[in-house]
């Protein structure tokens, strides 16, 4: 099936590509405020739920345009799975606990192991690449999710993360999903930029944005270990508490 585009769509997958595209602006632009304003505070938090609930929107969307056109339903998934993790990491729900955590950490196993074989396919193909997606980026998408599968299991292996290693899961989990929209959004759907301010540096550099901030606050949170400025709510004060 030719890529379905809002243009050439009708009725119900019509509405749900602009449902889909709808949910991913704002999940951009929220997403966008919850980096620049000071991480814990109200305007983060409440940024941050917009945020999770449109990319869970989006990746649910995602996996339901991916059905429709005869591919796989993972990678939208994939995306729900992170914001669900990075969410669930920073404030436990009625219906989170054990049960959930297991089971997602199955799906990144599954999901990993089955990019990094995909990857391995695609790279003997002409060009090493598929449906336009290079082999090395499914092979990227594999990796990082089996080292969130692995970061999973010590998670439910130790019992609740605290200090550093609590906040170094909901930042990684949170800007990377957020670099998977971007790289959608600004790279995906390039070709649909007009070309007359189609600055693909600059493209290139919103898409990977993400990308860079998660570097800076693996690097302070996790390694340096600087929690200043971060504001911590009175029901997780524990998260402070950097061991």
């Amino acid at each position: 099936m030719d890529k379905l585009t809002i243009a050439t769509s009708s009725g119900t997958i019509w509405v749900t590509l602009v449902t889909h595209l709808a949910t991913g602006l704002i999940a951009l632009l929220a997403g966008a405020v919850a980096l620049s304003v000071a991480k814990g505070g109200q305007l983060h938090k409440r940024s941050g739920i917009v945020f999770s609930v449109a990319m869970i929107i989006t990746g649910i969307l995602a996996s339901v345009i991916s059905a429709y056109a005869g591919k796989s339903v993972l990678g939208g998934m994939f995306v729900v799975y992170l914001i669900l993790t990075a969410t669930t990491t920073v404030k436990a729900f009625r219906w989170s606990g054990p049960p959930l955590d297991i089971a997602l950490m199955v799906f990144a196993f599954v999901f990993g192991g089955l990019s990094l074989v995909d990857g391995f396919n695609t790279w003997q193909l002409p060009g090493h690449a598929r449906g336009g997606v290079p082999a090395g980026m499914i092979l990227f998408l594999g990796t990082v999710s089996l080292l969130a599968g692995i970061g999973d299991l010590r998670m439910i292996r130790d019992g609740p993360l605290r200090g550093a290693r609590r906040l170094t899961r909901h930042f990684w989990r949170m800007c990377f999903g957020l670099f998977i929209a971007t790289g959608s959004f600004f790279l995906g759907q390039m070709k649909f930029v007009p070309e007359p301010i189609r600055f693909v540096p600059l493209l290139f550099a919103l898409a990977l944005a993400p990308l860079v901030i998660l570097l800076y606050w693996m690097w302070r949170v996790r390694l340096r270990r600087r929690l200043t400025g971060i504001l911590i709510g009175p029901a997780q004060s524990h998260a402070g508490n950097v061991p």
